[in-house]
This record gives structure tokens, sequence and C-alpha cells, in this order.
């Protein structure tokens, strides 16, 4: 009898830890913007299957640009209490993103849904939307000594940006277009 009410508590463990999920939201502040502008993006994470003073510790890992040459990331700027090392950029891709919350720390803060901003500046056309790879922290309580829930797999959704031609770049084309029907007449 002793081995079945252990076997139900750990069924039980198991099945409360598969009820807690994270997203990572990427939300730009433009739909469209043009060759050489720069769209501002901001990260925020939602979680469930967490106490009521559950809380989002931390990412470490990469943002990664559905085409990395459509752009420059930078402005980095982590909105959590810690940061181990600053992040790199390598064309859109953001890398080597390492933020955190700690109850430890004292900044276990509950309220927290943006944790990262970034920018881009355009520097080819095509569709801008992002995804992430790395960890996902989450805390179950604020409690210090608190293990932390680690997620390697978590949902990403992401604004899509159209980078189109600079207004200035269509008006050469068409130009060109009317040099070259001119001077074949």
């Amino acid at each position: 009898m002793k081995n079945a009410v252990v076997m139900t508590a750990v069924a039980g463990l198991a099945a409360a830890a598969s009820a807690q999920s994270v997203q990572l939201n990427f939300s730009a502040d433009a739909s469209e913007i043009n060759v050489g502008d720069t769209v501002n993006w901001t990260v925020s994470a939602a979680f469930t299957g967490l106490s009521a003073t559950g809380y989002f510790g931390g990412f470490v890992g990469s943002f990664l640009a559905s085409d990395a040459g459509l752009g420059d990331a930078g402005n980095f700027s982590n909105l959590m209490a810690g940061e181990g090392v600053p992040a790199t950029a390598a064309g859109a891709d953001v890398n080597d993103i390492n933020v955190f919350n700690s109850a430890l720390l004292g900044t276990d803060d509950q309220s927290i849904g943006d944790f990262y901003t970034f920018s881009v500046t355009a520097t080819a056309e095509g569709i801008l939307e992002y995804s992430a790879v790395g960890v996902a922290t989450l805390f179950n309580s604020d409690f210090i000594f608190d293990p932390a829930i680690e997620f390697s797999q978590f949902e990403v959704v992401s604004d899509r940006v159209s980078i189109v031609p600079a207004p200035g770049a269509a008006a050469l084309l068409g130009l060109g277009g009317l040099v070259a029907t001119r001077r074949r007449r």
C-alpha cells in the first residue's frame, strides 16, 4: 500500500510539472518598414501552471531572425534584474542572451512580462520575424531555495515585419525604366 501512495504522489508531481508552460512573444512597433529604417522589438514571457508567487526566472540563449541577413540588431536592453554577459549581434540575430531574476537576489517580481528589447535596422527586403533557442526558467514560488524549472522547448509567437524598398529606390528604378524606354525609341 505504501508503494501505491508513493507512485501516486510521483505521478501527481509529474502531472503538475507537465501542466507548466512558457511562451515567448516577440512584438514589433511596426508591421512594415523601408530598407534603412529601424524596427523596435519587445520580448515578453507568458507562463502557466505556477503558484501565486511563481515568476519568470529568465532566459539564456538566442533570438533567431527568420533571415539574419535582413538587418543589423542593436540597442539591447535587459528589463530584468540581472544580466550575465552583454548580448551580441550576428546580423539580425541576437545571441549570448543571459538575463535573470531571482528570489535569492530579491528580484522575484511576479509582474514581469516584458523582459528584453532590441532594435533591427533593415538592410535588405524580406519578412522579418523571430524564434528563440535556449532555456527559459520559471520558479514556482518566491521561496529563495525553490528549484528552477527549466524549459528548452517552449512556444514562440512573433509579429511579422515586411521590409520593402526605400521610396527613393523605387523612384530610381522607375526613372531608369523610363530612360531605357526612351533610348529604344
